[in-house]
Parts: C-alpha cells; structure tokens; sequence
C-alpha cells in the first residue's frame, strides 16, 4: 500500500525539478499549522484587542463648562447664575472617580448636565480638581 502512494507522488511530481519535487507535500501541512495558528491567536487576542477608545458613560451627555464662583449649604454658583443638584447627582472627578458635594470649592473648573426639562438643577457634574 505504502508503494501505491509513493508512487503516486511520484507520478505527481515528473518532470519537476529535484528542488520542486516535494514542494506540494510539505506545502499542506504547512498552511493548515499556520491557519490554526491564527485562528488560536485571534481567539485568545481578539478579545483584549480595542481598536477605538470606549467613552465613559458621562461623556455622552452635552455638558456646559463652567468656573465655580460660590459655594452655599443647598445651591452653587457657576459663573455667577445659581444652581441646585438634583437629588441623586452624580459628581465625578476628571478620572470618573465619584466625589462628593463637600468636595467642591470656588474656583474649580467644572462641566455640568442639568435635569432634563429644568434650567437650574444639576444632575451630572465633573470636577477639575488641581492635580
């Protein structure tokens, strides 16, 4: 049997060169290791992989910019016209990490989001804290 099929490769490959001869046997194997080969890697890899930076879940909103000029026990100033926050504000720093109302002072950089269908109530705020 084994004769057979070296015959077979040998009436394959007549009149080629010595160099060619035993180019399309080794060639199989070669391009199914190397299609598995990616195939693993794209599997393993291609979840990690991002491609385009994913906006945090705040920056989708319209915000206005603004500087704090005043600070009060239930409202703020932001260029001077005065604001209260909604009752479940959210207050983020710069990194998105949460901060709290006491954590605001004068002269802080800010952008804000107001509730929906008000003009004076806060209720998304990022704080540019000095670093």
């Amino acid at each position: 049997m084994e004769y057979m099929m070296n015959r077979n490769i040998e009436s394959r490959t007549e009149g080629l060169r010595p160099s060619h001869a035993n180019v399309s046997a080794c060639q199989v194997p070669a391009v199914i290791a190397t299609f598995v080969l990616v195939v693993t890697l794209i599997g393993v890899l291609g979840p990690s992989l991002s491609f385009a930076e994913e906006a945090p879940p705040v920056a989708v909103v319209s915000y206005r910019d603004g500087k704090i000029t005043g600070v009060y026990e239930t409202t703020i100033q932001i260029d001077h016209k005065t604001f209260s926050f909604a009752p479940e504000v959210v207050i983020l720093d710069r990194h998105n990490d949460p901060l709290s109302a006491r954590d605001i002072r004068e002269d802080l950089e800010v952008k804000y989001h107001l509730l929906k269908g008000t003009t004076d109530k806060i209720d998304q705020m990022i704080v540019f804290l000095p670093e």
